[in-house]
Protein backbone atom coordinates (compact mmCIF):
# COMPACT_ATOMS: atom_id res chain seq x y z
CA UNK A 1 0.00 0.00 0.00
CA UNK A 2 1.61 3.30 -0.83
CA UNK A 3 0.71 6.27 1.18
CA UNK A 4 1.22 10.07 -0.84
CA UNK A 5 3.09 12.62 1.19
CA UNK A 6 2.23 15.59 1.34
CA UNK A 7 -1.46 14.73 0.93
CA UNK A 8 -3.16 14.99 -2.72
CA UNK A 9 -5.06 18.19 -3.42
CA UNK A 10 -8.00 18.32 -5.86
CA UNK A 11 -9.40 21.40 -7.74
CA UNK A 12 -12.78 22.04 -5.92
CA UNK A 13 -14.92 21.08 -8.93
CA UNK A 14 -13.28 17.82 -8.76
CA UNK A 15 -13.35 17.27 -5.03
CA UNK A 16 -16.96 17.95 -4.45
CA UNK A 17 -18.28 16.34 -7.67
CA UNK A 18 -20.58 13.68 -8.42
CA UNK A 19 -18.80 10.58 -9.25
CA UNK A 20 -19.00 6.87 -10.51
CA UNK A 21 -16.38 4.44 -8.95
CA UNK A 22 -15.09 2.40 -11.90
CA UNK A 23 -15.60 -1.24 -11.31
CA UNK A 24 -12.55 -1.93 -9.62
CA UNK A 25 -13.29 0.44 -7.19
CA UNK A 26 -17.23 -0.29 -6.14
CA UNK A 27 -18.43 -4.11 -8.05
CA UNK A 28 -21.09 -4.19 -5.74
CA UNK A 29 -23.09 -1.25 -7.03
CA UNK A 30 -21.82 -0.61 -10.62
CA UNK A 31 -22.44 3.38 -12.03
CA UNK A 32 -23.83 4.32 -8.19
CA UNK A 33 -23.39 7.95 -8.27
CA UNK A 34 -21.71 9.41 -5.25
CA UNK A 35 -22.08 13.22 -4.30
CA UNK A 36 -19.24 14.35 -3.16
CA UNK A 37 -20.74 17.08 -2.14
CA UNK A 38 -22.53 15.43 0.61
CA UNK A 39 -20.61 14.54 3.59
CA UNK A 40 -21.60 10.89 4.50
CA UNK A 41 -21.47 10.16 0.88
CA UNK A 42 -17.69 11.54 0.68
CA UNK A 43 -16.95 9.11 3.67
CA UNK A 44 -17.83 5.91 1.82
CA UNK A 45 -16.08 7.44 -1.14
CA UNK A 46 -13.12 7.88 1.16
CA UNK A 47 -12.99 4.71 2.74
CA UNK A 48 -14.07 2.51 -0.38
CA UNK A 49 -10.84 4.47 -1.78
CA UNK A 50 -8.49 4.28 0.72
CA UNK A 51 -9.17 0.33 1.05
CA UNK A 52 -9.43 -1.28 -2.47
CA UNK A 53 -8.25 1.69 -4.41
CA UNK A 54 -4.04 1.89 -5.97
CA UNK A 55 -2.25 4.98 -6.24
CA UNK A 56 -4.00 6.61 -8.84
CA UNK A 57 -7.69 6.64 -7.65
CA UNK A 58 -6.01 8.45 -4.63
CA UNK A 59 -4.82 11.26 -7.09
CA UNK A 60 -8.31 10.76 -8.88
CA UNK A 61 -10.79 11.18 -5.67
CA UNK A 62 -8.73 11.65 -2.44
CA UNK A 63 -8.51 15.22 -1.17
CA UNK A 64 -6.31 15.88 1.71
CA UNK A 65 -7.91 18.64 3.35
CA UNK A 66 -11.28 16.90 3.30
CA UNK A 67 -9.64 13.48 4.67
CA UNK A 68 -8.36 15.26 7.43
CA UNK A 69 -11.99 16.47 7.95
CA UNK A 70 -13.62 13.26 8.04
CA UNK A 71 -10.44 11.33 9.41
CA UNK A 72 -11.87 10.07 12.67
CA UNK A 73 -15.06 9.57 11.29
CA UNK A 74 -14.12 6.53 8.59
CA UNK A 75 -14.54 2.95 9.04
CA UNK A 76 -10.86 1.59 7.82
CA UNK A 77 -9.62 -1.61 8.68
CA UNK A 78 -6.75 -1.52 11.58
CA UNK A 79 -3.55 -1.67 8.86
CA UNK A 80 -5.46 0.74 6.48
CA UNK A 81 -5.45 3.69 9.44
CA UNK A 82 -2.21 2.62 10.71
CA UNK A 83 -0.62 3.63 7.15
CA UNK A 84 -1.99 6.55 6.80
CA UNK A 85 -2.21 7.95 10.39
CA UNK A 86 1.63 9.62 10.18
CA UNK A 87 0.72 11.75 7.03
CA UNK A 88 -2.73 12.19 7.76
CA UNK A 89 -1.89 13.94 11.21
CA UNK A 90 1.16 15.23 10.59
CA UNK A 91 -0.87 17.35 7.75
CA UNK A 92 -2.84 18.69 10.95
CA UNK A 93 -1.13 21.24 11.94
CA UNK A 94 -0.45 22.76 8.36
CA UNK A 95 -3.96 22.42 7.83
CA UNK A 96 -4.81 24.28 11.01
CA UNK A 97 -2.28 27.20 9.96
CA UNK A 98 -3.76 27.25 6.72
CA UNK A 99 -7.22 28.19 7.76
CA UNK A 100 -6.27 30.50 10.70
CA UNK A 101 -4.72 32.34 8.20
CA UNK A 102 -8.06 32.57 5.85
CA UNK A 103 -10.15 33.49 8.72
CA UNK A 104 -8.19 35.84 9.78
CA UNK A 105 -7.25 37.88 6.48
Amino acid sequence: MLVPTPLPRLPIEQALATVALPLHLNWSVPGRQFPMRDRSQRARVYEIVLREGGPEDVLTYIDGVLLIDLWDELVLPRDIRAAWAAVVESAVPVARAASDTTSTS
